[in-house]
Order: C-alpha cells, then structure tokens, then sequence
C-alpha cells in the first residue's frame, strides 16, 4: 500500500468518524437518557470520535503534501 492510499483510507476514516460523532452528538440532544445509556456501555464519547476525525484528515492532508 503506498501513502497516497492511506491518505485516502485516513480521509474515509475521518469522514465517518466525524459523522458518527455529529450522530452520537445529535442522541444527547434528542433522547437524553438513550444516549447517556450508549455512551456508558459503548465507552465511546463524541469528543473523542471528534479528536479521532480530526487526527484522520490531518494525517491524510500530511500524506497527501508530501
């Protein structure tokens, strides 16, 4: 696999990452006590989804540079 196709798995992965963050966001708003519930046994919070998106586009926009 070369950096250009981990560039593009990296932005994928960002992609979805930062949706299912904007979801699990969205399931706090709207049904308070399903998300808390989620959350708690899942052991994922958004912010996290959110830094993990973050950390994806960046590598891919380092890789992509290069």
């Amino acid at each position: 696999m070369t950096l250009a196709n981990f560039a593009d798995w990296a932005y994928i992965l960002g992609c979805v990452s930062a949706v299912a963050a904007l979801l699990f966001r969205a399931l706090f708003w709207i049904a308070t006590p399903s998300g808390v519930w989620i959350c708690e046994n899942v052991g994922i919070k958004p912010s996290t989804l959110l830094q993990f998106s973050v950390l994806c586009f960046v590598f891919s926009i380092a890789a992509r540079g290069r």
